[in-house]
């Protein structure tokens, strides 16, 4: 359905053109057919533009309900030149009350704009690019329509008021249409785009009615007007093929769309070099808003520098907490939550750590936990372990590994040049033995140990199963002392 309508649309704009061709200039058929063909194309934009705001919702079904309003004001315009120069077939006086519903289409254009694509995020630079564009855009429709039109001398001071207001509206149009065109949505950019296609249509018409219109050269009927029927099936095309509902993911911004100020920019200043190249010479206006325009465009560059070292802060510290946060998670994944003591997974990546040579390791079982637990509750029972995982800590080296295995289990890796294991299976085990202060209660407790080194290529479930066992001798006998069976001296 919309490609038959494109199809429809190219159409009608190059049957109008042909037909005002091969129609006499000025003919009163050329000019019967024009405003017919006008006023039908502004008409059928107006109606495009009623039922997509009737399946639209909010900001959008606004956009086209006023954008709607802006058609039907221009249909009346023409309607009204129709009037002198069709039924009447008078020469229709300049300007007129039409020439209100023409300009109307403006404001209701760019409300329409604003209303449907909007402005989400950088509002300062979006207004500094706004201005460069309209500032571009008005350089060029003085240099070469609206100087004349101002200097013309066959002109009353209203006819050369709203001469001049066709062309400054289209600009006006136009910077805001391409200035949010880079910021819309992107289920919205085919939409954007076929409007300031259309703006862009309007503004070439306008231009050529001013010039015209300035040396009293203007028929109803002309070839120009075949630019406001093409602008009007390029906004009825927009309306067609817009999202009925705001689009629900967003896509990056096109980067060309990026570079859309610079584009106008670069027209004014060629415009400028030619002009005085030439050996014209730019007037005092003219001048001031190109300099105008250059200045701003170093404000914005002044604006996108502090926003990108804003940006840069912004992304230094995310990244720093991104970084905070893999860290807690992998202190996480290799430690106990409850006793911040190492896991089992932390174990097994430091003994892997030492494929061959020395290793031993000291497996930990608590004597009288259980009832401490039972007695006092699972939250008294978890401080005994932290304690107890603390103890463990504190008589052992830095470069000596304690774990949670799970439960009141405990096991310590220890550094290959540890030669006093006795000596610190005994301490470890005086120290476990002496009271802790657990809330009010004041609770006792064992610990059976047992001790495996590695032997030939041992790995380190062997080694941590021999150590296992040896515990269980050890707590088996009733004593809370180590047993090392499994030690070859």
């Amino acid at each position: 359905m919309p490609m038959l309508l494109v199809l429809l649309g190219a159409a009608l704009v190059v049957g109008h053109f042909a037909v005002l061709r091969a129609l006499p200039s000025g003919s009163q058929a050329a000019t019967d057919f024009s405003v017919t063909v006008l006023i039908l194309s502004a008409l059928f934009a107006a109606v495009a533009s009623v039922l997509t705001a009737r399946r639209g919702a909010g900001r959008s079904r606004l956009a086209w309900a006023v954008l709607a309003v802006g058609m039907t004001g221009w249909a009346f315009g023409e309607s009204t030149w129709a009037y002198y120069v069709s039924i009447r077939q008078v020469t229709a006086p300049f300007p007129n009350i039409g020439d209100f519903g023409f300009l109307f289409i403006v404001p209701c254009t760019v409300t329409a704009l604003i209303a449907f694509l909007g402005v989400r995020r950088g509002l300062l630079r979006v207004v500094l690019d706004g201005l460069v564009i309209a500032g571009s855009l008005l350089f060029l429709s003085w240099v070469f329509v609206l100087e004349s039109v101002y200097r013309a001398g066959n002109l009353t001071p209203l006819a050369k008021a709203v001469s001049a207001a066709y062309p400054l509206g289209d600009v006006l149009i136009g910077a805001v249409a391409l200035i949010l065109l880079p910021h819309a949505e992107p289920g919205r950019r085919r939409s954007a785009a076929l409007i300031v296609a259309g703006a862009i249509s309007f503004s070439t018409a306008d231009l050529g009615f001013a010039y015209l219109n300035q040396h009293s050269s203007y028929t109803c009927g002309s070839v120009i007007d075949t630019g406001w029927v093409a602008g009007f099936v390029l906004f009825g095309l927009a309306a067609v093929m817009a999202p009925a509902q705001r689009p629900g993911t967003a896509a990056p911004t096109l980067p060309v769309l990026l570079y859309l100020p610079y584009f106008p920019l670069a027209l004014a200043i060629l415009a400028a070099i030619d002009r005085v190249g030439s050996g014209a010479h730019l007037d005092l206006f003219s001048a001031a808003v190109l300099g105008a325009v250059v200045l701003l465009v170093l404000a914005r560059q002044l604006v996108a520098l502090r926003d990108n070292s804003a940006l840069s802060r912004d992304l230094h510290r995310v990244v720093s907490e991104l970084r905070e946060r893999e860290e807690q998670l992998r202190h996480l994944a290799y430690h106990d939550p409850l006793t911040g003591a190492a896991n089992r997974a932390l174990f097994h990546q430091r003994a892997a750590d030492r494929p061959t040579g020395p290793l031993t390791v000291l497996y930990l079982d608590l004597d009288g936990f259980k009832p401490v637990n039972d007695r006092l509750g699972h939250a008294a029972g978890d401080l005994l372990l932290t304690e107890v995982a603390a103890r463990l800590r504190a008589e052992t080296r830095t470069i000596d590994l304690v774990a949670r295995l799970g439960g009141d289990e405990f096991a310590i890796l220890l550094a290959p040049d540890t030669d006093t294991v006795d000596v610190l299976v005994d301490r470890l085990r005086d120290r476990l033995t002496q009271p802790f202060r657990i809330g009010a209660e004041t609770v006792t407790i064992g610990v059976s140990i047992g001790v495996a080194a590695r032997e030939n290529d041992d790995d380190t479930d062997t080694i941590l199963h021999r150590a296992d066992a040896a515990m269980y001798v050890a707590k088996a006998r009733g004593r809370a002392e180590r047993q090392i069976p499994e030690i070859v001296s």
